[in-house]
């Protein structure tokens, strides 16, 4: 089915704060949920948005319409003089005859996405009960628990098991282990808890629309060519904000913006060549939380000679708060290991050159023969040939 909707005009229609931040929200091109409400009298149609429901009439298309209580994927086609949204199909084989299923995928999420480090200072906020905490609902306070609790700690990272474990939990594969029915492992699954505590929040009347736009922390889109940089740290919001209220609006659009980060990152490692993943891991350390990139790929020219015993590298970018930005790259041809180290500090520069014969000891120890150990000044370049993912199309 594909129609266009068009909301009719909000002229004498008083617009709340939370309606006013949800029409900001909206841009061309974003891909909303909604439901169709139906007058039982009159036939009117309206079409619930994130809790608010909106007048709206067919402007083309099936004049019928949708049927009271039908859920509709829809498009924002355009937001001026009014706004005017398209009913997409939710058939794959119309979305693959329209549009590439991932461009159209990161079309949708990309605009959503948010640097989850906002999220985890607010919940590193709440773990240490400051502010208003007490007088949040339970049930919210106790997801966002699950979730701060479910983060690896910086010391179990540096147990091969335990970091194994991490990544698995990283939300990264959860749609893999639905598939392959390994619901035990989802307890602990951070897009598993995230979800969780999405559906509490909007139980206890949260909008991500009613939040304030103007604290959202937008990271760049997360793509498998170009250099790995940090998403750096950020305070928490909650100190800004004076009632219950905003500080749940305020995680519920948090939430949203991480799940879609989370899923921009799943998108990103859709079918890549060479053979690569993207990995966004929350760590803890002590009060605060920081969010470790990983990159683990095939080397491109082995892979495309198909060579025995090609290359792979683990590429890391942390933000360390007051000392700036760690980057590290180790790769490995067989036994021959060679690791970079780059710090935007001359301190931490300084300090890890003066353990570099430790970690030679170390890979020593494992059987590896090393190649070389640097430790550099400052973040890699840029790739010239990274192509950023399209996400709009230009042609008429």
């Amino acid at each position: 089915m594909l129609m266009r909707l068009d909301f009719l005009s909000f002229r004498g229609i008083p617009l709340t704060g939370a309606a006013t931040s949800l029409l900001a929200q909206w841009r061309v091109g974003t891909i909303l949920q909604a439901v169709a409400v139906r007058d039982a009298t009159t036939g009117q149609l309206w079409l619930d948005l994130a809790g608010k429901r909106y007048p709206a009439r067919i402007a083309s298309g099936d004049q019928d319409g949708p049927a009271h209580g039908e859920r509709l994927n829809v498009r924002v086609l355009r937001t001026h003089p009014v706004l005017a949204l398209e009913a997409i199909s939710t058939d794959s084989a119309a979305i693959e005859d329209d549009a590439d299923i991932t461009a159209a995928a990161l079309r949708r999420f990309v605009p959503k996405q948010e640097n989850p480090a906002t999220m985890l200072a607010n919940l590193a906020w709440l773990a240490q009960g400051k502010g208003l905490t007490q007088a949040l609902p339970r049930n919210v306070v106790e997801a966002a628990m699950r979730v701060w609790q479910a983060l690896p700690t910086a010391g179990s990272l540096t147990d091969p098991d335990e970091f194994e474990a991490a990544l698995r939990r990283s939300g990264t594969f959860l749609e893999a282990k639905l598939a392959s029915n390994q619901t035990t492992e989802l307890v602990t699954d951070l897009k598993a808890l995230l979800l969780s505590l999405r559906r509490v929040l909007q139980e206890n009347g949260a909008r991500a629309a009613a939040s304030r736009s103007d604290t959202a922390a937008h990271a760049p889109v997360p793509t498998q060519k170009g250099p790995l940089t940090p998403l750096h740290s950020a305070p928490a919001t909650f100190s800004l904000l004076d009632t219950p209220a905003q500080h749940l609006h305020e995680l519920a659009r948090q939430t949203e913006g991480a799940l879609a980060r989370l899923t921009t990152v799943q998108l990103a490692n859709h079918n890549p060549d060479p053979p690569a993943i993207l990995i966004e891991l929350p760590v803890r350390h002590e009060e605060r939380a920081s969010i470790l990139r990983l990159r683990i790929e095939q080397d491109e020219r082995t892979h495309r000679k198909g060579e025995e015993g090609s290359a792979w590298s683990v590429e890391a970018a942390l933000d360390l708060g007051a000392s700036g930005a760690l980057h590290a790259r180790v790769t490995l041809r067989g036994q021959r290991v060679a690791v970079q180290l780059r710090a935007e500090s001359a301190a931490v520069v300084e300090a890890l050159a003066a353990r570099t014969s430790e970690l030679e000891a170390m890979l020593r120890n494992a059987g590896l023969e090393i190649d070389r150990v640097v430790c550099l000044h400052g973040m890699p370049a840029g790739d010239i040939g990274a192509r950023a993912a399209r996400l709009l199309d230009v042609r008429a």
